[in-house]
Order: structure tokens, then C-alpha cells, then sequence
């Protein structure tokens, strides 16, 4: 293991531990939106299912159509499963799918994960190598317009007491949907569907987005950490408000007309089936 791969292990078992991550994203708009249309994919499909990065099994808990398992890089995390789920999680790293047996799953989730590995081949390598002949896997990233993001700084999970490499960035990336068509075709898989979502969030976070700005410069002047903490609370709280009013209102539609892409990249792919 190299010591960016060593670093990243580390930074995430920290924030396993620490990080409250399902319970703060799925309060904002774009988790809300993001866990609706996971669970659409989820009621499509019968047998089991392997979540590739699980988190604390919010998607495992929900899925009712076969057997489950779960696997995350972070012990901690995993500890904060349902009971339910404790026989069926693993520690394991998304880019080293290989310690499972082939063909051993009819399905795979890989949400909010590619993002976060260094060798994105090796974790669709390892998609193909695990699911069964006519098996589906759904993968979900950023998305991204101009610049391609790669090494970030660690910002506001410091406050949760990750430090990340010697200055202070972690690994988060994004990906285009052709992106990740390309992968997939790299590794054997045959893409299904492929696009962006969330595109709401592009019109209801418009107007908070601008209000966070002026915040956080006023904050330049105040450096309080109590007071960034309220303007994500007020930016989420009315992004959600907006989403609302506009789907009340009828607006939404119209307002999609002119989004091209959402702010969140997808694949659905299958493994082929031999002759």
C-alpha cells in the first residue's frame, strides 16, 4: 500500500468514526433526491445485492427483494448498522473486489463511493469480476462541468477530527456520465442507462447559494465556526423550501426545461451473458 492509499485509509476510519455522514445528508435536498432515485433502482431488482462502500447500510436496510451484504473501508462505520445487517458486512476496499468469489451477487451498489478511489478501473474491474452473468450494478458520483477535481482540502471535517495527507487535502473527484460509459465498457460491462440527477438542486439552490456567499465573506471578518455551521443549516433549509414551493406551485417542470444536467453522475450497467 503506497502512502496516499495508506492516508486515505486512515482519513477514512477516522471519519467513520466521527462523522455523522447519513444522518447530515439526507436532511439537504440533493440526499433526499439522491435516496429517492437509488430506491427507485432498488425496487427493480430481485436477488442479491452487494452495496460497495455501505456506509451504515441505510440502502441495505431498505432492500427487501433477496439476500444483502455490505462492505465499507471503515470498521467504525460499519459498527453503526442495524443488528440485522452484522452478518453480512465486510471490510474490504472498493478498488480490491478480487477477496470476493466471482459471480458471487446478482447485483451491486456503488453510491458515492468512485469518487474517493484512487484507481477508479480496479473498482469496475471488480464490479464485473463479482456479479453473476445478467447481474446489474448502479454507480453514482459527482458530477463536474469545467475542472476535474482531485485532491481537496479537508474543510469542515476537520471539525470531526480528520486531518487528511500533510496538507491537510483528501482524494474527492467527480466524473461525467461519458466518463463512467467508458469505464464501464473498459471492464467488460454493458451500460444500461446513463445520465445525470439532482438536477433541482440547480434551480432551488440558486438564491441559498448566493446567501451563503455573502456569508461566508461577512465570516472572513468573524472566522466562527458557529456561524458557517448556521449557514449550511439555512442553505439547506431553504433549498428545500424552494424544491417544494416549486413542485407545489408547478413550477418544476418549467424550471427543468432549462437544466441540461444535474449536479450527480449515474451508470446502470450489466455483465454480459456468455454464450
Amino acid at each position: 500500500m503506497n502512502q496516499s492509499k495508506k492516508t486515505l485509509v486512515e482519513f477514512y476510519e477516522t471519519v467513520g468514526a466521527n462523522y455523522p455522514e447519513e444522518q447530515m445528508v439526507y436532511r439537504t435536498l440533493y440526499g433526499q433526491l439522491r435516496k429517492a432515485f437509488i430506491l427507485s433502482y432498488l425496487q427493480r431488482i430481485q436477488g442479491s445485492l452487494l452495496d460497495i462502500g455501505c456506509n451504515s447500510g441505510h440502502y441495505l436496510a431498505a432492500y427487501q427483494n433477496g439476500e444483502r451484504w455490505g462492505m465499507d473501508l471503515s470498521r467504525a462505520v460499519l459498527r453503526r448498522t442495524p443488528d440485522i445487517l452484522h452478518r453480512r458486512l465486510v471490510v474490504a476496499d472498493a478498488e480490491r473486489l478480487y477477496a470476493f468469489r466471482s459471480a458471487s451477487f446478482d447485483h451491486a451498489l456503488c453510491s458515492e463511493v468512485l469518487e474517493h478511489c484512487l484507481n477508479p478501473s480496479a473498482v469496475f474491474n471488480g464490479i464485473a469480476h463479482v456479479l453473476r452473468p445478467g447481474g446489474r450494478a448502479l454507480i453514482t458520483t459527482p458530477n463536474y462541468k469545467s475542472v476535474k477535481p482531485g485532491w481537496v482540502q479537508v474543510g469542515c471535517l476537520s471539525d470531526y477530527g480528520a486531518q487528511g495527507d500533510s496538507d491537510g487535502r483528501y482524494f474527492h473527484t467527480a466524473y461525467r456520465p461519458q466518463e463512467l460509459r467508458a469505464l464501464a465498457k473498459a471492464a467488460g460491462l454493458l451500460p444500461v442507462e446513463c445520465g445525470t440527477l439532482e438536477k433541482e438542486v440547480k434551480y432551488a439552490a440558486k438564491l441559498p447559494a448566493a446567501l451563503l456567499l455573502c456569508g461566508r465573506l461577512l465570516n472572513r471578518l468573524l472566522h466562527s465556526q458557529a456561524f458557517e455551521a448556521w449557514l449550511l443549516r439555512q442553505f439547506n433549509r431553504l433549498s428545500l423550501q424552494i424544491y417544494v414551493f416549486c413542485r407545489i406551485t408547478g413550477l418544476q417542470p418549467l424550471l427543468l426545461r432549462f437544466i441540461d444536467e444535474g449536479v450527480r453522475s449515474y451508470i446502470w450497467v450489466e455483465k454480459p451473458v456468455e454464450d
